[in-house]
């Protein structure tokens, strides 16, 4: 009994630390956009853009190349220009391109290469006057002259949503050749009949159609696994043998980078999938689907544009699909009329029950995690952004552990054009200091709350966002009402059942329940499951075992195994103990902390685990398990 016991606490208590705590992470701009066109004549001090006229320095022609001033042109397209004096150098930044140019120096730098310009810049009354064409090239625009209003005429799409008729629209007007990602530095040959059918807004995943017969997707993800070359070999022989495999080997693009290619087939389609191992631990598979009907001929021309993908973008010859600009993301969603920019390197983090809450961020090698969450709401009667502040206020300063985060007081500011409620907060996980702040405002019958989080050495990112925020009145039509979660003032329970197990305990209203055993908060990530032992458990047996696993799961005991008092048990018949532990710190999600709660009764236990992130290790929240244990009782 004692050996069959002791299994059961052991493998219960490696469960929650193992699964158990997964559910306890706690997670401006003035760029052009739409399209840029650049009018101007040769010797004419007047350029047009947009058919806004503004004076230049005349553009002139020396041994037929069109030299024009570069500051004009390049901020039109929405870069940054420095000039440094001392080396008479002109240093242009768009996007993920930097374009070093130098007078009277015929070779340019970009992003490191070395190019060869048609004509060296020049200094013409103190304004660099540098080749047109390279910089139309390099930004990714098209020059056309016209020979009867002898007019030059520069145009530039500039894509900035996530929408796909955005995408489709560009790729639509654009002659380029190729098209791809700037920000994450591929690219691909494009077709007529190629079609965007998807792409994530962190535009780490992309899926093309051709002609209704094939598709091509190009998946970029962090190898969280470890994966090597040799298992990813292995992993894709085994995805082929469960269809009708054709080959497997090794490959290099054109400019060296390795993959290994597997085809298959099935009954319904021919399958290309080509996978890398990036530097920085980066996975990226490009995977090609053929229809089974398709012939051999137009097969291999599709295979032909899957040779076309690399690690390199072009920006004179491809299209960029990336909707970065100056290391910040654009957040469009035209539903709830509501813009802003977030980091690139932040991810979308899916919410998919919920049309009215987007979340983005990272989790960083520190564990830490950054990022910004937005909702949006119908105001009800009585409800304003101020009161929505203050409730918010009131429940973080009442769950959070005081050690680890502070709050501030209610203030004011603006966003967007409105008045806004907010408040801030620091916290510190890993040693590492964090500052996040809650900003709530009203505008035309809707709640908005924008919850941001960054390293504390990096609040310029948090002003970024806030300054990048902008939203337009909601269709109420449309959208209709979107009620927003109460917050309570006090914490309301109501009894639970189980029969299967048989006991009924108090639990909150608030909490997520599964099959009336397993209860979490999903705000703060504290969990509770209760099992049921058909032998009783002593203290003796729980002080054993609690040895034997403690080191294996490195185990810090804040409480040793005791008696826990019969006043804190609902009835005189029921006998229990319990013990308190620290977890390590786990990913993203601090320490944790874990009491286990044993009551007899009879020739039974009722084993009861709690969990609760160190970061919600609170008084209010530590009164709420007690009174969850207090009310178990026997049916």
């Amino acid at each position: 009994m004692f050996t069959k016991t002791r299994k059961f606490l052991v493998s219960l208590l490696v469960m929650f630390f193992a699964f158990g705590v997964a559910g306890s992470a706690v997670f401006a701009s003035d760029e052009p956009t739409g399209r840029i066109e650049i009018t101007f004549r040769v010797g004419n001090n007047v350029l047009n853009i947009n058919g806004n006229p503004v004076e230049v320095e005349p553009p002139y022609i020396v041994d037929g190349v069109t030299l024009v001033p570069v500051r004009v042109i390049a901020e039109a397209f929405g870069a940054d220009v420095e000039w440094i004096d001392e080396t008479r150098e002109v240093i242009l930044t768009y996007r993920d391109v930097e374009i070093i140019l130098q007078i009277d120096n015929i070779n340019a730098n970009v992003n490191g290469q070395m190019q060869t310009l048609l004509f060296q810049p020049q200094l013409t009354n103190s304004v660099t006057m540098v080749p047109l064409r390279f910089i139309a090239e390099n930004f990714g625009a098209d020059v056309d002259w016209d020979d009867d209003t002898r007019e030059i005429t520069v145009v530039k799409e500039v894509f900035d949503g996530g929408a796909l008729d955005d995408i489709e629209d560009v790729l639509r007007r654009s002659n380029m050749p190729m098209m791809g990602d700037s920000f994450l530095g591929w690219s691909i040959r494009r077709t007529p009949d190629m079609e965007v059918e998807f792409r994530s807004f962190d535009g780490r995943l992309n899926t093309f159609g051709i002609s209704r017969d094939a598709y091509i997707e190009i998946d970029f993800f962090n190898n969280i696994g470890e994966e090597t070359f040799a298992t990813i070999r292995a992993d894709e022989m085994e995805m082929a043998r469960r269809n009708t495999p054709i080959g497997q080997h090794v490959r290099r693009t054109t400019s060296g980078a390795e993959f290994v290619v597997t085809q298959f087939r099935n009954r319904f389609d021919f399958i290309e999938r080509r996978v890398f191992l990036r530097p920085g631990n980066q996975i990226v598979e490009v995977m090609l689907t053929i229809d089974s009907s398709v012939g051999t001929a137009a097969r291999n021309e599709y295979i032909a544009i899957l040779d076309t993908f690399d690690f390199v973008f072009n920006a004179a010859e491809t299209e960029d699909l990336s909707n970065v600009l100056n290391g910040m993301r654009l957040f469009d969603n035209r539903e709830l009329g509501i813009q802003f920019r977030v980091p690139a390197e932040w991810l979308e983090i899916p919410s998919p029950d919920r049309m009215n809450y987007f979340m983005f961020g990272n989790i960083y090698d520190e564990g830490v995690f950054a990022g910004a969450s937005l909702e949006v709401v119908s105001v009800q009667a009585g409800d304003n952004a101020g009161r929505w502040a203050s409730e918010a206020l009131a429940q973080d300063r009442r769950t959070y552990n005081p050690s680890f985060s502070t709050f501030g007081i209610l203030q004011t500011m603006n966003v967007g054009g409105v008045m806004a409620t907010y408040y801030q907060s620091q916290r510190t996980m890993f040693g590492l200091e964090l500052t996040s702040r809650r900003i709530f405002w009203e505008y035309e019958g809707y709640l908005y709350n924008l919850y941001i989080t960054v390293r504390r050495n990096n609040v310029a990112t948090m002003q970024r966002i806030i300054d990048s925020v902008s939203f337009e009145a909601i269709d109420r039509e449309a959208v209709g009402t979107l009620l927003r979660e109460p917050i309570e003032r006090e914490i309301a329970f109501s009894t639970v059942r189980n029969t299967n197990l048989g006991f009924t305990r108090d639990v909150p209203v608030a909490w997520s329940r599964f099959l009336d055993s397993m209860f979490s908060d999903t705000r703060t990530g504290i969990s509770v499951i209760v099992m049921r032992s058909n032998e009783t458990i002593t203290l003796e047996e729980t002080r054993e075992m609690l040895s034997e696993v403690g080191e294996q799961l490195d185990l810090t005991i804040v409480r040793a195994p005791i008696a826990i008092p019969r006043a804190n048990l609902s009835s005189n018949a029921l006998s229990g103990f319990m013990f308190e532990a620290r977890g390590p710190a786990s990913f993203g999600a601090g320490a944790n902390y874990i009491m286990q709660y044993t009551i007899n009764s009879g020739n039974q236990a009722f084993v009861i685990t709690v969990t609760i992130p160190e970061m919600f290790s609170s008084e209010a929240n530590r009164a709420t398990i007690n009174r969850m244990i207090g009310s178990f009782a026997l049916n």
